[in-house]
């Protein structure tokens, strides 16, 4: 049994160009700020670009967390997504510089092998970092065949979710290429990130909306 897309195709492309457009607007007023003090304050951490993406992907936290509740059906998908996305939210708030006073001045993937960093500290991110890969597997494991049947279907949330993938993996592209690693390269980067946040966030709304799209059996439509 397969699904009619919905939203449809064309709607589902119109959201994806104005999420796309967003992002070209965004990086357009941003490169053209000649004050630098000024630019970095709207693409640091309290600045508007990842205040958006962060405010996306908390939303999308408390909706997850909300369906394992009551989608009774998705119970154990929703309470594995909640514990992922709460991990991908506090990776992009950098959460990990409230651990210790010296993670401030290296980067995630630097955490562990700082030597100022208490053991204490890296111990309990560890815990917190298996956990999350455990989380990940498993969830994988359960969705892959689902997922891969939404995305022969056409599916919208399927779609963006392969754009979240997409635009996640360009903003930590961006990140490791060091051609990158100036103010250019960080506002890219921001809002790559930022606009994969809201891409998950998309995709999670979508979903919720083909739940209630009609189902085709044999090319032929049923409420």
């Amino acid at each position: 049994m397969n699904q009619l897309p919905y939203p449809g195709l064309r709607a589902t492309a119109a959201l994806f160009l104005l999420v796309v457009l967003c992002m070209i607007l965004a990086g357009a007023f941003l490169l053209q700020v000649e004050d630098m003090h000024y630019l970095k304050q709207l693409i640091e951490d309290d600045g508007p670009v990842q205040w958006v993406g962060q405010t996306a992907i908390f939303i999308a936290f408390g909706l997850a967390c909300l369906f394992a509740i009551t989608d009774g059906r998705r119970r154990v998908a929703y309470t594995q997504l909640s514990y992922l996305l709460m991990f991908y939210a506090l990776r992009e708030a950098d959460y990990h510089y409230e651990l210790s006073e010296h993670a401030k001045a290296t980067q995630f993937k630097r955490f562990f092998s700082h030597e100022l960093i208490p053991l204490s500290s890296k111990l309990f991110l560890a815990a917190i970092v298996i956990l999350f890969l455990i989380v990940l597997y498993r969830y994988l494991s359960s969705q892959r065949a689902f997922f891969f049947a939404a995305l022969r279907d056409r599916l919208p949330w399927a779609l963006f979710a392969v754009a979240w993938a997409g635009v996640f993996f360009l903003s930590q592209l961006v990140d490791q290429v060091p051609i990158f690693h100036n103010v250019t390269g960080q506002v890219f980067e921001e809002i790559f990130e930022s606009s994969a946040e809201v891409l998950a966030l998309i995709a999670m709304i979508l979903f919720r909306l083909q739940l209630r799209a009609p189902a085709v059996i044999a090319g032929r439509a049923t409420g």
